[in-house]
């Protein structure tokens, strides 16, 4: 029996001795360490290291391996090795970097040294620059590959073996070979394994169905990601408006476009602007800027709420009891609304709804916020009638209103705004679409500021009413 000798490689067994050489800038120990090293083993080392001992460690990599393991690393890792090293040296890195890895690490780096970088790849490498231009960021020619394999009809299964056999290795292996015509419309995507059906010597035409899923450049960045969870895709062509393949899409790619949009989504609910760099990598000064015209623009907000306490001046002069459930009111409409509003942001992202859908979103917002509301009041009402029992306040004014119909009037105002903040939060998203706007501009805050306002306008309306105010 033949014995083989197999290295086994554990890279999280060497994070703590890595570390410790890197302490002392060991390079004999690290070289010794990393020997038997692949990519993939240098990734998930640096992922558990610290930005500075990333760096460190990075010109211990083989050569061979650098653009490789650089183009697996996390942008933080990447923006500060690319501060570490020369421009030249950042360029050869970059280079080697798939196209639309490029896109998308120039869009996370700081504007000053992404556009010193941009310029030098240009003179390099006028294609890149053609794509970065070309195309917007929100649009799928953005961040296409121009690495794939096409065929003709008439080829055979052997052609297509000599071709792959003379490829220099990529960062992405070969799934599919796509075919195309004389004019390099496509006809028709097969995978490698489709290949062995037919005699090594016929056409691959005999395989061919004339299906083929594709995208379009010009499509938006959130069709391609729908459309890949619908199709459970690995990569996907991309063709220009004449049919013509320009490229391709990979799942990966799609992967990180899926999570800039989700970052993107959640920082505008919270009433953040877009943030281009980590949290760690940004500024004081830019997290001011970035901050500072929403906290503006809810704080003006918040001052309706108080205008409109002033509007109800009156009322409150006759049932001071009424201020002390304003917390509650408005918390609970507030919260309400935000709720909504985010069940709605994310199904129209993900398709399970759209803008026909609206009266049916309505009739249910209605009727969850009618029960929820309920659920509300049955709390308030313990409260406020077990307190009242327990003598620890006095919500009657002195005897002026009875028990009961305090606690009818929180109970009615809750009802009302609960109700209320799970409409305005379901369909303000829906309005924002039909205009043709992103609804996660729809903050939680703005939202909240809004439902306040129009919450107090139907807890003193109650009020009027029941305790007879004049």
């Amino acid at each position: 029996m033949v014995e083989f000798d197999v290295k086994t490689v554990d890279p999280y067994k060497q994070i703590e001795p890595i570390r410790a050489a890197l302490e002392t800038d060991d390079r004999k120990t690290l070289a010794t360490i990393t020997k038997h090293f692949r990519a993939g083993d240098f990734s998930e080392i640096i992922e558990n290291l610290s930005r500075t001992q990333a760096a460190q460690l990075f010109p211990v990599i083989r050569k061979e391996l650098r653009a490789d393991v650089f183009g697996r690393i996390s942008f933080v890792h990447q923006n500060y090795i690319l501060r570490s090293v020369p421009l030249d040296q950042a360029l050869e890195l970059i280079r080697q970097v798939p196209e639309e890895d490029i896109a998308l690490l120039l869009r996370k780096m700081p504007r000053t040294r992404a556009r010193t970088i941009y310029e030098e790849l240009t003179e390099l490498d006028p294609e890149i620059g053609r794509q970065l231009l070309h195309y917007d960021r929100d649009e799928v020619g953005r961040w296409i590959s121009y690495t794939f394999l096409t065929a003709a009809p008439a080829d055979t299964p052997r052609a297509i073996y000599e071709r792959l056999r003379a490829r220099t290795p990529r960062s992405h292996p070969v799934v599919s070979i796509y075919v195309v015509d004389q004019e390099n419309r496509l006809i028709d995507r097969l995978e490698l394994e489709e290949l062995v059906r037919i005699e090594a010597t016929d056409p691959i035409e005999k395989l061919l169905d004339r299906e083929v899923t594709s995208l379009q450049a010009s499509d938006s960045v959130e069709t391609a990601i729908h459309r890949f969870q619908v199709r459970d895709a690995v990569e996907m062509p991309v063709v220009d408006a004449d049919n013509r393949l320009i490229g391709l899409i990979r799942a990966d790619d799609i992967l990180h476009l899926t999570q800039d949009a989700f970052s993107d989504t959640m920082q505008k609910m919270g009433g953040v602007s877009n943030f281009d760099t980590p949290y760690m990598m940004t500024s004081v000064f830019q997290q001011v800027r970035k901050r500072g015209g929403w906290l503006a623009i809810l704080f003006l907000g918040e001052m309706l709420t108080a205008t409109a306490l002033t509007y109800y001046e009156a009322e409150l002069d006759q049932a001071v009891v009424l201020a002390l459930f304003l917390p509650l009111i408005l918390s609970s409409g507030g919260n309400s609304g935000s709720q909504s509003s985010t069940l709605i942001i994310r199904a129209l992202a993900v398709k399970e709804c759209n803008l026909s859908d609206w009266f049916r979103i309505f009739r249910r917002e209605i009727v969850t916020g009618l029960i929820l509301g309920a659920l509300l009041c049955l709390v308030a009402t313990a409260r406020i009638t077990l307190w009242d029992v327990l003598g620890w306040a006095d919500y009657t004014e002195h005897g002026k209103f009875s028990p009961e119909l305090v606690t009818f009037t929180v109970a009615i105002g809750v009802l009302g705004i609960v109700t209320w903040g799970n409409v305005v939060g379901s369909l303000l998203p829906l309005g924002i679409r039909a205009v043709r706007l992103d609804p996660a501009v729809i903050s939680a805050p703005l939202l909240a500021t809004f439902v306040d306002v129009t919450g107090l306008m139907i807890y003193f309306t109650a009020a009027r009413y029941i305790l007879d105010l004049a």
